[in-house]
C-alpha cells in the first residue's frame, strides 16, 4: 500500500509592506497576508491570521492530489 508525506512550509517575516488582511496568491503559488505587529504579538490574532492564510494552500493542496489520484488506473 502505498504512504504519502505531507509537508507544511509557513513563514512570519517582517516586512515594510501595508497591513493587509486580504490573502493573496503569489507568482509563486503560495499565499500570503500583511498583519500588523500588534496582531503579530497577540497569539490569538496571528494564529487566527497563519491558518486563515494557510487555508486556500491546504484547500488547493488537496485538490491537486485527488486530481492526480483520479488520473492513476485502479491497481
Amino acid at each position: 500500500m502505498l504512504k504519502y508525506r505531507i509537508k507544511v512550509h509557513v513563514e512570519l517575516e517582517e516586512c515594510d509592506e501595508n497591513e493587509n488582511h486580504e490573502i493573496t496568491q503569489n507568482s509563486d503559488g503560495s499565499f500570503s497576508t500583511v498583519i500588523s505587529e500588534q496582531d503579530a504579538i497577540s497569539i490569538d490574532m496571528c494564529e487566527t491570521s497563519v491558518l486563515q492564510t494557510a487555508y486556500p494552500t491546504i484547500r488547493k493542496a488537496v485538490s491537486n492530489h485527488f486530481s492526480q489520484i483520479s488520473k492513476k488506473k485502479p491497481k
